[in-house]
């Protein structure tokens, strides 16, 4: 036992929730100095632990008996923060001159307090539990004798010093990373240069700031690489596989894919088809808790952005042995279901197996040889057929999934084109084609058919869940309706066939965009769990990510688990020890997703911003996609999006309704859906924002 440990025993003793340093040296007898200094630092431990307080006249205290709160910071650029509470509730806010030298992410305890003005609640900073923040992106300042890295992240409201032998050879101006090494009270966070990413301004450096904020990289490190090039060369055995080398096998990916992780086979029998779904055997090269698996644990997923994708796994694994290249022998997992005309799955098999693809096709092709082209026909008249008996299953399980209430969305990607030096050539929609639509329908039904099969086992499991609507949204959603003149129960029980009802109401009406928004903006976000909580979008009682090993670590999980449980080594003592990670794969792998959504959101953010960039003076046509306070959003054909403040707009008085999401003036009026005509103001890369003006 550790003296700190005993020195808590002690006090826990004196049955007291408040006691001095001199309460503690009388009680326990400590005279000699050397012992106090001892007490004194086991003390600063406690408090840095977050064990106690001490208030103005030195007293230590427990948060209890303080009446602390414990919360996360998030910081404002302006100086000031507010509180998150760990316990949930209104976020408080914190003064610049009561942080304590708390940070944004600063893990703290605050004491609640009235603010200057009537009502208001404001709050303190007593103890500073953990630091949020070890490092950060941004640019390097130079100075006499030091210098200074300015976050990217306006949260991070404090400058970090850079003493002069830290500088790392940065220079002015450039976009750096910085490890902050420690935290002077009253003053800036000291640290120091890790990573030189590049000239400050330049497209490539910029978007590469961005995805390094979040945590992600193109580099691996040294033994990782290492790994990589060995488990690449592990030896390829088909033996106690099943081989599906002589199945007529395809994979259907985008033109410029490297990562084809999934392919498939369908066969008529009958009335009825046969669907295979082969999926890389990712886990015969990473090996569970294994230097590469410990990082594509970390890294939990790909980033994709214009023109570069941040992988999960080197490019050996991603783009190499895992990755089901035409005309080459791969192992791969594989799922075989046969389905009936009503999209039933009568039954499937999983299997360790082989495949060998018999060709790389582009939903492009593929959508051509489905509307009839001649060259590609002949070119691909092998497979032909089964690209046709592909498209009917498609169709078949489409309506399978609608008649049970699956949601359909409908909803905006984009495509942004940019040059080796990150300049945007082009932005359009992206098309979603058949192809497109056969591929997700055949990787849904794989999904939801492993789930089911693991689920009904009641094996450790990593599911894709997405819960219903909140009670309070679906309130809200019910009064914009009302407002629209459209009277439907929306309550806290509401049924995945009800919200395509809603969407159905409107269909042939003008609110068809704007309802479609709300709904979307309504649904919980999709998360993984271990608990099998259903797929409320899919309208499915059970849903996993089976299809993507390469590029999503939960996939990998289920994976494992499969395979554990195809050969046998599932005992309590392996079950015990999976069930535990895939707790701690879940949580891991949802917060990386996030992660990853936001970077990704944010490059295309900077890259459209570039793009507008010479379109000043330009007008389009486009559609009212938000509405706020301050202003409305519009959207462009290209999927560009830009604000219109409420100073641009026409001269009225405004006010803005909330439950109606529509700015209304006593002449003008602006909702969601509507359509205007703007003007190009502004476009600022570096805040990823665009402004409009409306044109009269």
């Amino acid at each position: 036992m550790d003296f700190k440990t005993r020195i808590q025993q002690r006090i826990a003793e004196m049955k007291t929730d408040t006691f001095t340093e001199r309460q503690l040296f009388v009680r326990f007898n400590i005279s000699a100095a050397s012992e106090k200094r001892e007490v004194k630092s086991a003390l600063d431990e406690l408090v840095a632990d977050g064990e106690y307080i001490v208030n103005e006249s030195g007293k230590y205290m427990t948060p209890a008996a303080f009446g602390a709160v414990k919360g996360t910071l998030i910081g404002n650029r302006r100086g000031f923060a507010f509180c998150t509470p760990d316990g949930g509730g209104s976020d408080i806010f914190i003064p610049p001159n009561a942080l304590g030298g708390a940070l944004h992410k600063d893990k703290v305890y605050i004491r609640v307090k009235k603010g200057k003005e009537k009502g208001k609640t404001e709050g303190e900073v007593v103890s500073i539990l953990e630091r949020g923040v070890k490092s950060a992106v941004g640019t390097f300042k130079r100075a006499e004798g030091y210098g200074f890295v300015v976050a990217d992240d306006d949260c991070f409201f404090r400058d970090i010093l850079i003493p002069a032998q830290k500088f790392r050879g940065a220079l002015d101006g450039y976009k750096v990373v910085a490890r902050i090494t420690g935290y002077r009270e009253g003053k800036r966070p000291e640290g120091e240069i890790t990573e030189i990413l590049g000239k400050g301004g330049e497209a490539l450096t910029e978007v590469l700031a961005i995805t390094r904020s979040f945590g992600f990289s193109d580099a691996f490190e040294k033994t990782v690489k290492k790994e990589a090039a060995l488990a690449a060369e592990r030896p390829f055995s088909a033996e106690n596989r099943k081989d599906f080398r002589g199945l007529l096998t395809v994979t259907i990916d985008g033109d410029d894919a490297k990562d084809l992780d999934d392919a498939v086979s369908v066969a008529k029998c009958g009335e009825d088809y046969k669907l295979y779904v082969h999926i890389a055997d990712v886990n015969h090269y990473v090996r569970h808790k294994s230097i590469l698996d410990n990082e594509a644990f970390k890294r939990a997923t790909s980033v994709y952005f214009p023109g570069n994708v941040l992988p999960m796994l080197p490019e050996e694994l991603s783009n190499g042995v895992c990755s089901l290249n035409e005309k080459t022998d791969r192992l791969t997992l594989s799922v075989e279901m046969l389905i009936d005309r009503a999209g039933n799955v009568k039954g499937h098999r999983l299997y360790e197996s082989v495949i060998h693809s018999n060709a790389r096709m582009t939903y492009k092709n593929v959508n051509k040889i489905l509307d009839g082209d001649n060259t590609l026909t002949e070119r691909y008249a092998e497979i032909v057929p089964m690209l046709r008996n592909m498209y009917d299953l498609s169709r078949i399980l489409y309506g399978r999934r609608k008649s049970r209430g699956s949601v359909f969305f409908e909803t905006k990607e984009s495509v942004i084109e940019v040059d080796k030096k990150g300049k945007v050539l082009d932005i359009k929609p992206y098309e979603y084609g058949v192809s497109n639509s056969i591929i997700e329908e055949f990787m849904l039904i794989a999904n939801e058919t492993v789930a089911e099969f693991i689920g009904h086992l009641e094996l450790p499991f990593v599911y894709r869940v997405h819960e219903t609507p909140s009670s309070e949204k679906m309130e809200f959603f019910k009064q914009f309706m009302l407002g629209i003149g459209i009277k439907i129960r929306a309550d806290g029980g509401v049924k995945p066939p009800d919200i395509q009802k809603f969407l159905e109401l409107v269909e042939n009406t003008e609110y068809k965009n704007i309802v479609n928004k709300i709904l979307l903006r309504s649904m919980q976000k999709a998360r993984y769990d271990v608990v099998n909580r259903g797929h409320f979008g899919l309208a499915a009682k059970s849903y996993c990510h089976f299809t993507s090993p390469i590029r999503r670590y939960p996939d990998l999980v289920v994976h494992r688990i499969i395979k554990m449980m195809l050969n046998g080594e599932l005992n309590d003592k392996t079950v015990k020890r999976m069930a535990a990670f895939c707790q701690e794969a879940a949580a891991n792998s949802s917060e990386r997703e996030k992660a990853a959504e936001s970077a990704e959101r944010q490059c295309d953010d900077y890259y459209k911003a570039s793009y507008m960039e010479d379109k000043t003076g330009t007008e389009y046509d486009g559609v009212v996609s938000s509405v706020t306070a301050f202003g409305i959003f519009v959207e462009l054909p290209n999927t560009v999006e830009g604000l219109v403040r409420t100073e641009w707009l026409p001269r009225d008085d405004y006010a803005f309704d909330e439950q109606r999401f529509l700015i209304k003036g006593r002449k003008h009026s602006y909702s969601l859906g509507d359509k205007v005509k703007i003007r190009v103001e502004s476009a600022d890369r570096n805040a990823r924002q665009v402004n409009f003006s409306l044109v009269e």
